[in-house]
């Protein structure tokens, strides 16, 4: 059984179907990473995973039980963590205060909560020295950073990663990455990307979106060899392999 399934998803905002019939599936253990261009479902499939948005139809089923319908605290009981893009680190709170909050859905005592945030500094080395400082001084890579280690705070058995590269520069992305890399030992993970190279670096399986639906689905090797996909989403042709 899969931890994640996904079959024949349907989400309208409004008028717009947003996602049309989309099905997938997600391993334990496995990343899967989800590519597509600027508008085409996959933030919304995150949302709609994680309780933020409500399908008009089809079935979210975790751990074999449904979930489609569940608001985003059920949901994060239940063992899902979501990691939005954009960050959303609380400017106003010092960077371990914000690595605390991914724990709010855990009963945990404070003395302990502060140990294993002090222990994410082990996973994410980088903002270790900005431990006490406010969240608005820090960098985009070190907030996306800190939203990572927020979100495994939740200890989830799956893990949400919308667009952890956006607007990062490439030393910073290659940084995060093996940071996801890392996580992948005890953690599964669903990775929404646009730089689709890094995306299937880090991946077991791979899907395609266009316009709401999967296009294409498989082993990071097979996106790689269709040429389609490669020309339009892997910066060329397909390089052929031995």
């Amino acid at each position: 059984m899969p931890l994640l399934e996904i079959r024949d998803l349907v989400v309208r905002y409004g008028e717009i179907e947003a996602l049309r019939g989309v099905s997938l599936s997600v391993a334990r253990g496995q990343v899967v990473t989800l590519l597509g261009a600027n508008g085409a479902g996959k933030s919304t499939t995150l949302r709609a995973i994680s309780g933020l948005t409500k399908p008009a139809s089809g079935e979210i089923l975790f751990e074999g039980k449904s979930i489609a319908g569940l608001g985003p605290e059920a949901i994060v009981r239940m063992g899902i963590s979501h990691v939005p893009e954009g960050r959303r680190v609380f400017p106003g709170l010092t960077v371990k205060e914000n690595i605390m909050l991914g724990a709010s859905n855990r009963r945990v005592r404070k003395a302990e909560l502060s140990r294993e945030a002090d222990a994410m500094f082990e996973l994410f080395p980088d903002i270790r020295k900005f431990a006490d400082s406010l969240g608005w001084t820090l960098s985009g890579g070190q907030l996306q950073m800190v939203a990572v280690a927020r979100g495994l705070m939740a200890k989830p058995r799956l893990l949400l990663l919308d667009e952890p590269s956006l607007g990062l520069a490439p030393v910073i992305v290659q940084a995060v990455f093996r940071i996801i890399s890392e996580i992948r030992r005890t953690t599964t993970v669903l990775l929404v990307e646009q730089n689709a190279r890094m995306g299937l670096s880090v991946a077991d399986t791979g899907y395609v979106l266009e316009t709401g639906r999967i296009v294409l689905g498989g082993q990071p090797d097979e996106l790689w060899g269709n040429e389609a996909i490669a020309a339009a989403y892997l910066g060329g042709h397909a390089r052929v392999r031995a």
